[in-house]
Parts: C-alpha cells; sequence; structure tokens
C-alpha cells in the first residue's frame, strides 16, 4: 500500500538522511513524502495529510518530540510514531505517546529499513479484521465474557479478585497467581502483588506508580519493578537488536 510518511527532525542533515533513505527503500510503492525542521510547520501538514507513519526527532529546543507526537496523536490517533534521538534517556516518555519504535542515532540504513518493515507490517494489520482475546469468569452462577479491551487491571481483595472494566466492576473468587496463567502474557502484566495491569492501558510509568487510561493508577512494588520496566522497553523497542 503507498503510504504517507513524515520526516521532522531540526537537524536539516538528519532530515535529507532519512528521505534519502525512504527514496531508496526497496519496497517503496510510492511513499508521499512530507518533512519540515519546523515541529510548528510539520504539524500543520499533519492536520492536512493525516499520513500513517512519522519519525520524529525528540530534542527539538522549543518544542520537543514528545510534545509534537501528543500533537499528532490528538489529530490521528492511528498514526505510528518511531523517534529518532541520540538520547536513551527519552525512553519511558517516547512510550507515554505509544511510539511504536525508538531508534538512537547515528542511523544506519539497515536499522531504519529493519524498522520500517516493523511499522509497515503494523499499519498493514490494522486494516484486517481483528480477533480479540476475551477473559471468562464465572460470577454468581453466571459466565460473563470480557473483552481484553475492555479490562484495565485485576485487584486482588482478600480471598477474592475485581476486576475493572470500562463499564463496570466485578468481584469473583480466584487467586492471581492462577490468573496470571490464564491471561494472555502480552496483554497482561503484574505489577504488585495485589495487581494485573493490561498493558495497553498504560500511559505512563513514573516512579513507583503506573498512570492508565481513564485516570486509574496503580502501584509497582520493588519485586516487579524491573519486570515492568522490561516489559514496556520491550513494547517500545520492538526488534531492540535494530537500535
Amino acid at each position: 500500500m503507498a503510504l504517507t510518511i513524515g520526516v521532522c527532525d531540526d537537524c536539516p542533515e538528519q532530515v535529507r538522511l532519512l528521505l534519502q533513505y525512504l527514496h531508496d527503500y526497496p519496497d517503496n510503492d510510492g511513499f508521499e513524502l512530507l518533512h519540515s525542521t519546523d515541529p510548528k510547520e510539520f504539524l500543520n501538514a499533519i492536520e492536512e495529510k493525516q499520513p500513517e507513519l512519522v519519525f520524529l526527532d525528540i530534542d527539538m529546543g522549543e518544542m520537543s518530540g514528545i510534545r509534537l507526537g501528543d500533537a499528532i496523536k490528538a489529530i490521528c490517533p492511528e498514526t505510528v510514531i518511531i523517534y529518532i534521538t541520540a538520547y536513551e534517556k527519552y525512553a519511558l516518555e517516547a512510550f507515554r505517546v505509544r511510539a511504536f519504535h525508538y531508534l538512537l542515532k547515528p542511523v544506519t540504513k539497515e536499522k531504519f529499513y529493519r524498522v520500517l518493515d516493523e511499522a509497515k507490517k503494523q499499519i498493514e494489520n490494522s486494516f484486517a479484521p481483528k480477533k480479540e482475546g476475551a477473559f471468562s469468569v464465572k460470577v454468581r452462577g453466571e459466565f460473563v465474557r470480557l473483552p481484553y479491551g475492555d479490562i484495565f487491571y485485576f485487584e486482588k481483595i482478600g480471598h477474592r479478585v475485581k476486576v475493572y472494566t470500562a463499564s463496570r466492576e466485578l468481584f469473583f473468587y480466584d487467586k492471581l497467581s492462577n490468573l496470571t496463567q490464564q491471561l494472555d502474557k502480552a496483554t497482561f502484566l503484574q505489577c504488585h502483588t495485589g495487581y494485573i495491569v493490561n498493558v495497553d492501558k498504560i500511559r505512563s510509568f513514573r516512579e513507583k506508580t503506573l498512570y492508565l487510561e481513564g485516570g486509574h493508577e496503580l502501584p509497582v512494588s520493588r519485586s516487579y519493578a524491573e519486570e515492568v520496566r522490561g516489559k514496556l522497553a520491550k513494547m517500545l523497542f520492538a526488534e531492540r537488536e535494530a537500535t
């Protein structure tokens, strides 16, 4: 499919390099390219063209790539964002705007093409019908089916578990240790002895707290902190060896 792809970096040489990579890409199906060294100018172009994919520098002075990513997501929620920067310290900030990937400079053609291949696959798959997983549980003698996309998190309360969804909260008898075996490990993560979270609902992780959609906040215990960081990093750095 022919994609509209944007590039924004305050370094003109970096913009030229990425545009050349895109021009030379073997599977270029006629990309429409947007580019700018000015984030505000780039955002205006985004509103008009609404690209499927953008490459953004993070450290751009007046408007950071993180702020620009937030603004792009507000206009085009489905746009895939890939950050390119010299600073790895921005990794978890990039996660907040659901960045697809994070490439460290200098960016070689091989690294760039590997990540571009993955991004193209994700975009193409987004147009295919999806079969969403679901969690089934017996509540007061009745089986209830909860699509994964509706679930925010599970909380252990005494001998029961409480599941929080977009529309309701349900109690049932079970152990979190059993749930970790039943639930899809790519979608759910235990962050505390008392909580299992849907990683797709996470919006940021600061210090010892996960911030979710809808204003939910969950604690991260010391024993699970490394696993949580690793999971979020893995989600952000798909094909990590490409960087």
